[in-house]
């Protein structure tokens, strides 16, 4: 077992040191290009700005603390509703087709839309969203404010639950956490205009990580766990990545470290119970909603990896390969077709060309800070500030750098982490890590690949940075004072 926990430490720190080298050497984004040397530079001032906030927070009391968390919280709610008030962004693509689709389906037209036959995943979304436009209808307030209000609970309702667990490790990194939360790009436009699957996925994450950091579990915590979990599975199913995390880490502790194994297990018991009510919600959901699970239309699971294996597309989403699959009329002509093209593909590869096609479709998760979510499913402005609106790519080339800095300093600080320590902590810190890599390799090795489908680990990825760097501070400061 302890070669076992070097061999996942050593891997570990090669996923940082890559997911680094992406992050500040990939010059292509989603909003053009970017200077490395501009992201160095930015690394640069933003180890010394975080220094020198790290030193203040030193010489506060712990009211004082909570005091600076509560402001923050106060002020990323404010700048959310700002957001919403000043901005509104024409929505396209999959969620424009479910809210669409939702209004069908109040209207009691169940004819459901071709392209979400053939995506069933979206069918759980598209009920939600039916289910706000009904209480808009209810409360006279329309579709909009409470689709905006969701997604701003859930962006509020992640952030409390990272600096709680923050907190309970180290209260000058929550209150570190609470106030860099005010100014970070990746919660704000995508998270509350579009929302989409990624705030139920960062929700869910964020808190099995409280509940597995923090006190002990009962009877209504675990059943808070499963209904999440339940939630954030039919909303995105490669939550259950996080499962594979506990696995591990359950592996790690069931000797040594019996107390966390009992915890881990409580969670993955009741993670799985909310697997099987996710499933059984989601039959129930097909049956009311006049929902053919079975149609022919349907896209088999083969399609998306056989897209991942596109090796002019480096595996990312395309036309291409969705008309293949279309071509072939029939879910079992489809899957036949896709099983059949995946085995043309993978013989197509030589074992360089391969390796080639990982390390570029791993290189298309982690290329970007704002992790894609500038732009994706985002249109034009139906309106917006003049400023705003007349400086549109200058902020967004910011935003960019600033967010490829400030998680190439995540990473950074995680890696020195890994250095530094020679023992794998079994905890928050480690379940975090499994599963933002976990997702990672899904897509790497298996699935189609988009930037933005490594934004549902953002919540984690903000944890782990932030301890690892107040970490650093620490050991930095108790060095300097042996030297002094």
């Amino acid at each position: 077992m302890f070669k076992f926990e070097r061999v996942t430490r050593y891997v570990l720190l090669g996923f940082v040191l890559l997911s680094l080298l992406m992050m500040v050497f990939v010059t292509y984004t989603d909003t053009g290009f970017v200077n490395p040397i501009d992201v160095i530079l930015t690394i640069f001032v933003l180890y010394l700005f975080f220094r020198v906030i790290d030193r203040g927070l030193r010489k506060l009391s712990v009211r004082q603390l909570k005091g600076i968390i509560a402001l923050s919280v106060i002020g990323v709610a404010v700048s959310a509703l700002l957001n919403v008030i000043l901005i509104r962004v024409q929505l396209f693509g999959d969620v424009q087709i479910c809210i669409t689709m939702a209004r069908q389906l109040v209207q009691g037209n169940f004819n459901w839309s071709e392209w979400i036959l053939q995506y069933k995943n979206l069918v759980p979304l598209t009920i939600l969203y039916s289910v706000f436009m009904r209480v808009g209808q209810f409360l006279h307030l329309g579709f909009n404010p409470i689709f905006l209000a969701y997604n701003i609970a859930l962006l509020l309702g992640s952030i409390i639950l990272i600096i709680a667990t923050l907190w309970h490790k180290n209260p000058r990194a929550a209150a570190f956490a609470a106030l860099l939360s005010i100014i970070v790009p990746s919660f704000y436009g995508f998270t509350i205009q579009v929302g989409y699957t990624d705030g139920a996925s960062i929700f869910a994450l964020a808190l099995l990580l409280f509940f597995l950091e923090c006190g002990r579990l009962n009877w209504w915590k675990l059943l808070i766990i499963a209904l999440v979990f339940a939630y954030g599975y039919l909303m995105r199913p490669n939550l259950i990545i996080a499962l594979v995390a506990l696995v591990i880490i359950g592996l790690f502790t069931y000797k040594t470290q019996r107390n966390v194994y009992r915890k881990v297990v409580q969670l993955f018991i009741a993670s799985i119970v909310g697997l099987l009510l996710a499933i059984g919600a989601g039959k129930v959901l097909d049956a009311n909603y006049h929902y053919n699970s079975t149609n022919p239309d349907e896209f088999p699971i083969a399609h998306w990896i056989y897209m991942g294996l596109n090796q002019q597309k480096f595996g990312e989403y395309n036309r291409c390969d969705r008309s293949y699959t279309l071509h072939h009329i029939g879910f079992s002509s489809a899957q036949s077709a896709d099983v059949s093209g995946i085995a043309t593909r993978l013989a197509s590869y030589n074992p360089e060309t391969f390796i080639f096609h990982l390390f570029v479709k791993y290189g298309v998760l982690w290329r970007e800070g704002t992790f894609q979510t500038l732009t994706d499913y985002q249109k034009t402005y139906i309106f917006a500030p003049k400023f705003y609106l007349e400086h549109i790519s200058a902020i967004r080339l910011i935003f960019q750098v600033f967010s490829k800095a400030l998680i190439a300093l995540f990473l950074i600080a995680v890696g020195l982490r890994f250095l530094s320590n020679k023992m794998l902590a079994k905890d928050s810190l480690l379940f975090a890590l499994l599963t933002i890599f976990g997702i990672s390799l899904f897509h790497t090795l298996i699935w189609e690949v988009k930037t933005r489908y490594q934004f549902m680990t953002f919540g984690l990825l903000f944890f782990v940075g932030v301890y690892s760097l107040i970490e650093h501070f620490e050991k930095v400061s108790i060095m300097n004072s042996h030297i002094e």
